[in-house]
This record gives structure tokens, sequence and C-alpha cells, in this order.
């Protein structure tokens, strides 16, 4: 592998049996191999399906890993998706030929601030009320801390920050989104609920989804000073 130094001309891809590709602003090029074995094994079968459906996943997530892992994970020379892939392994697997996750485990965030701990999770149809325990470690948290609220539905590929709150109020309530049209047949929405905290200097500055970063090549995530992920429950409207 060599490093290619920088010109006026940008690019990457493949050239002249070279893969030429960019990885936190420094640019790299490998050969590519002259031979490879596919023989379809089980255990390659079992490997590859469950890279694609870590990839698949952290692409899902995409708005919470940049919110939860970009400074971990650029810390240990990691991107987000190889960070969550990294941490939530264990929790794919691979049964009779489709991969199985496990949803309320995967974490999507590390860091110094404290979790908050929810007491209620009440749904009427679309609507979500929620309550959580507003306690402080006042050395490690602030009463103006953002609690971020996600919702993820799998099937219809969804994850959305339905809405965020100050630490201190400790309650939150919002609409699921409507997907009766976006499920084929008797399917039914299933959306699993999800808890960030965010220091309040960062809270407000928003992600950039993965359309908006291409078009802002030089943009780079902003370090934010999170909670770890916690799960909140499952909501079947």
């Amino acid at each position: 592998m060599a490093r290619v130094n920088k010109s006026l001309v940008e690019y990457s891809g493949t050239i002249d049996g070279k893969v030429h590709y960019t990885r936190f602003g420094r640019t790299y090029a490998r050969d590519l191999p002259k031979q490879f074995k596919d023989c379809q094994s089980g255990a390659q079968l079992r490997q590859r399906a469950l890279f694609k459906a870590m990839q698949h996943a952290s692409a899902l997530f995409g708005s919470m890993l940049q919110r939860g892992l970009t400074q971990y994970a650029h810390s240990e020379g990691h991107t987000e998706a190889n960070e969550f892939a990294r941490i939530n392994k264990k929790h794919f697997s691979y049964v009779n030929g489709t991969v199985q996750i496990n949803y309320p485990v995967l974490l999507f965030a590390t860091g110094p601030l404290p979790i908050v701990d929810f007491t209620l999770c009440k749904a009427k149809g679309l609507h979500v009320e929620l309550a959580f325990d507003p306690y402080l470690d006042e050395s490690k948290a602030r009463t103006d801390d953002v609690v971020h609220i996600y919702a993820v539905e799998p099937y219809v590929e969804v994850c959305l920050l339905m809405t965020s709150v100050e630490r201190q109020t400790g309650r939150a309530s919002f609409d699921l989104p409507d997907l009766s049209n976006e499920l084929r047949g008797n399917n039914k929405a299933t959306f699993y609920l999800y808890a960030i905290v965010e220091a309040a200097n960062t809270a407000l500055i928003p992600t950039l989804s993965a359309d908006e970063k291409q078009r802002h090549k030089s943009h780079r995530n902003i370090n934010r000073r999170v909670s770890p992920s916690v799960f909140i429950g499952t909501i079947r409207p």
C-alpha cells in the first residue's frame, strides 16, 4: 500500500490495476489481487451476509451514529460504520440463511454523560408519551442537557429524530409517522425507540445526511459530548 501525495486532481476507484481510496483526508493506493477464491462455502456465505447486514444497518442508523460515535470512532482511526459493526457484531446472528438483528441491545452511542432512566413508555395509536428520571450527577451533567428520542422502523427503513427535550423536563411526547402506505399486505409497523443525551452546546447543531456529506466532501462531523444510547421500548401501533 502506498500513500498518494496531494495533487490538483482528486480521484478514487480503480486505475491501471490499483485501487485508490481516501480515508480521513489521506489518499492511498494498493494493488488489486491477481487471483481470488470464491468457493461459496457455508462460512463464506455466512460472513458475507453478516457483513452486508451490518453495513446496511449502519447506513440506516447513520444520523444516530454521527451524533453518538463520531468522536470515539475517529479517535480509534475508524469510521462510524466501522465502529458500529465492531461493537455490535455479536448482536447479528445468521440463522437458516438469514440474518437476525437483536435491536433492543444495539449500541449507537458511547460517551461520558449519564444516561436517562425511562419510567414510562405509553402509546395510543401513533401518539407516544414518555417519562424519565431527570436525576443529575452534577459533576457530569447539566439541567439543560438534551435528550434526543429516535424511532426506527427497519422494514420500511425509517430512522427519525422524533423530539429533543431538556433533561430537566422529565417528559416527552410525539406522534410516530404513519407508514400504512409503505407496508405491504397485512404487515404492521414495528418501531424501536432509542434515546441519546447530549450536552446543550452541540445538541442544536444538525448532523448531515449521507447525500449532504456527498455534496460537502470537506465536511467532518463535529465531536459531541453524549451519553451511551438507551433502548426505550418497542411500539406496534
